[in-house]
C-alpha cells in the first residue's frame, strides 16, 4: 500500500491537482487535510464533517470499517487491516479546543489497531524536528502517548514555507507494531501540489504481524 499525506490548504488548483499526483506516484491512499470540497457520494472518500479531513481510498482496495456517524476535524477508514486517521487541526483552535480534538481523536482510536495517525496538527515541537516546542507540540505528544505511536517523519526539513515562514506542523505517525511494515517516509522533491505543503508518501508492506488486529 502505497500512502500520500498532503494539505490541500484549501486551494481548488491543489486540490484539481491531486488526481494527477495519485496516478503519477501509484497512490492507494491520500490522507489529505483541508480540501476544496467533497467529491459527490463516493464510497472510497471518507471526510469529516466540516470539510477539513479525508481519507481517499483508490485500487479497489476494501474499506471494511469507517466512522458511523461524521467526525469534526478529523476521519477513519479500516483500509484492509490497517486503522488510518486523517486529522485537521487548524490554527484558529484555541488550546483548550486543540486539546479536545485530540481527546477526540485518542478515544476513537483506542482499540484500532494496526494504526496510523497523519495530517496536519500545527503543532511544533523540538521532538518532531521543529527548532522549538510550543504548548500545542506538548499536547500533541501527551495525548498520543497512550497509542503506543511512532513519529514516522525523519529529518528537519520543513513540511510546509508559507509568507510567514516554514515549519514542520505535516506529522505521521503509526503505531508501534506497524512500524516494521512502514518504508520509504519522505517529502516528495519536484512534485507540483499547488500548496504550501509538500507532499509526503510513504510504503506500508502487506506482511502482517502475528497478532490479529481488533474490531472498531
Amino acid at each position: 500500500m502505497r500512502i500520500l499525506q498532503l494539505n490541500l490548504n484549501h486551494c481548488r488548483s491543489a486540490q484539481d491537482l491531486l488526481s494527477q499526483t495519485v496516478r503519477e506516484l501509484g497512490i492507494n491512499v491520500a490522507i489529505v487535510c483541508d480540501q476544496y470540497k467533497n467529491p459527490g457520494p463516493h464510497y472510497t472518500w471518507i471526510a469529516d464533517s466540516n470539510r477539513q479531513a479525508a481519507i481517499w481510498v483508490r485500487g479497489g482496495l476494501p474499506v471494511h470499517y469507517r466512522p458511523s456517524r461524521p467526525l469534526s476535524f478529523f476521519t477513519w477508514a479500516r483500509v484492509s487491516d490497517v486503522y488510518i486517521f486523517s486529522v485537521y487541526a487548524p490554527p484558529r483552535l484555541s488550546i483548550t479546543e486543540f486539546s479536545a480534538l485530540l481527546a477526540n481523536v485518542v478515544e476513537e482510536a483506542q482499540g484500532k489497531r494496526p494504526l496510523i495517525v497523519a495530517g496536519d496538527f500545527n503543532a511544533w515541537s523540538t521532538e518532531c524536528g521543529s527548532s522549538e516546542t510550543k504548548p500545542r507540540g506538548v499536547n500533541l505528544l501527551d495525548a498520543f502517548s497512550v497509542l503506543d505511536v511512532v513519529l514516522l517523519n525523519t529529518g528537519r526539513t520543513p513540511t510546509f514555507t508559507g509568507p510567514q515562514g516554514s515549519s514542520i506542523i505535516n506529522l505521521s505517525f503509526a503505531s508501534d507494531l506497524l512500524t516494521p511494515r512502514v518504508a520509504g517516509w519522505r517529502m516528495e522533491r519536484g512534485v507540483v501540489t499547488n500548496s504550501d505543503h509538500r507532499a509526503i508518501t510513504f510504503n506500508l508492506s502487506d506482511h502482517r504481524p502475528h497478532r490479529g488486529s481488533e474490531g472498531p
